[in-house]
């Protein structure tokens, strides 16, 4: 079954799996809910916490210890009513927070801007800044990418609806990938490049806008990304990926 909905609300995957258990299992303790979901006490009761906050779990006292059940899964309707009056009040004061913030953020013409991200967080932050950027375009809402069969497991793990995102707003990318792998979707074209023999190709680049995206992984398997901001260091990127598209 796919929770990514839950996931989208602010869920973490040890509250999804207790809150899941517990609904499979009706009101349990805490070691019970601990060991359907197969997670580790202490995180359960941190999971519980969050989750009876949300209103996803309640619980009973019976002598000294709780008896945790969940709540309808209809309560997620409400979850999401709650999070569409946060992000309309979010989106009205972003209205004119964000003209402040572009001035103090303007680098000097001429000179490009560079930006690190780290961890998956830091990876959804770069996928988000493609689909706004692209956006904005309104002649060409187009991006390209160079894709690598190792790291695609990665790009897209918290962030599972992006596709679905791009698709929905009419987002068009064209995909040059080395090795197999990584089919078609709505509003994309993909061509396909063999992977060398004992490749140790660890990266995945997006050209988008003025913007060029480069992400990869640390040996200790954390993902980071780094884009560049630069019209000529794009045009040239966009230049190089035409003319490769071309022959493939």
């Amino acid at each position: 079954m796919d929770f990514s909905t839950l996931a989208e609300l602010g869920l973490k995957d040890a509250e999804i799996r207790v809150y899941t258990a517990l609904l499979e299992s009706g009101p349990t303790s805490i070691r019970g809910v601990a060991a359907a979901a197969k997670v580790n006490r202490g995180t359960t009761y941190e999971a519980l916490k969050r989750l009876s906050e949300t209103g996803l779990v309640a619980y009973t006292r019976h002598g000294e210890r709780n008896k945790y059940r969940a709540e309808s899964p209809e309560r997620i309707f409400d979850l999401i009513d709650e999070k569409r009056r946060t992000l309309a009040t979010l989106e009205a004061e972003a209205h004119s927070l964000v003209p402040s913030l572009l001035a103090l953020g303007q680098h000097r013409h001429g000179e490009p801007a560079v930006r690190f991200y780290e961890d998956d967080e830091g990876i959804v932050v770069i996928l988000r800044d493609v689909l706004h950027t692209v956006t904005q375009n309104r002649r060409k809402q187009e991006y390209y990418a160079y894709s690598t069969r190792s790291l695609r497991k990665y790009l897209y793990r918290r962030f599972p609806n992006f596709t679905r995102r791009r698709i929905a707003e009419n987002v068009y990318v064209k995909v040059i990938a080395v090795g197999e792998g990584g089919d078609p979707d709505e509003n994309s074209e993909r061509k396909w490049i063999p992977e060398p023999p004992s490749s140790e190709l660890s990266s995945y680049t997006l050209i988008y806008g003025d913007k060029v995206a480069l992400i990869s992984v640390s040996p200790d398997d954390t993902p980071y990304g780094v884009v560049i901001e630069e019209p000529g260091v794009a045009a040239m990127q966009r230049l190089l990926f035409d003319t490769l598209w071309g022959k493939l």
